[in-house]
């Protein structure tokens, strides 16, 4: 699927400004929280596409909301997209820095959703299972979700170790039905 050039423009260029200060991990990082926090509040993400909302608006909102929460790199990338009413295009934005990001410092990136937060010892092992197993450099990102009850479900690159109780134990219920 071909990526959209305006998404890989912005992911670029923060890129490079990320680089530049020396906080690609930590951008990548908190692009990820942010991520799920526009998933979990799919509001937010309305709001930032309304197009009857003035710029100002949205910039006083966001600075409020994320400004000491994020780096300044960061927060001043998503009032741009904001002035420029592309603040709807954050979610690819978000991918395509990802991407960008992991081809340029030959790692990947990896999700690790579990029940309970994982201790550092632990993801530390994890991720460096995964990148013994993949052959890269794994950064892996941990996401808390009690609905899967137990075990993890993993996500590195397109790949997905679904290990969750939730999927066991519908598992057996599709076999208890037939």
């Amino acid at each position: 699927m071909p990526h959209d050039p305006i998404n890989t423009g912005y992911a670029r260029a923060l890129f490079e400004m990320a680089s530049a200060e020396g906080v690609t991990d930590r951008i990548q990082e908190e692009l990820f929280r942010l991520r799920e926090l526009l998933k979990a509040n799919p509001a937010l993400l309305e709001f930032l596409k309304d197009p009857n909302i003035k710029r100002e608006g949205k910039r006083q909102a966001l600075t409020e909301l994320l400004d000491g929460r994020i780096h300044p790199v960061l927060l001043n990338t998503i009032l741009t997209l904001s002035d420029q009413d592309r603040a709807g295009r954050i979610l690819p934005i978000v991918e395509e820095f990802d991407r960008v990001a992991s081809a340029a410092r030959q790692k990947i990136t990896g999700e690790v959703t579990t029940a309970i937060k994982l201790d550092d010892a632990t993801l530390a092992r994890l991720a460096g299972e995964l990148s013994r197993l993949t052959g890269k450099n794994v950064q892996l990102f941990q996401r808390i979700d009690p609905a899967i009850l137990g075990g993890a479900v993993i996500k590195v690159g397109e790949q997905i170790i679904d290990a969750s109780l939730r999927r066991k134990l519908d598992q057996i219920k599709t076999i208890l039905a037939q």
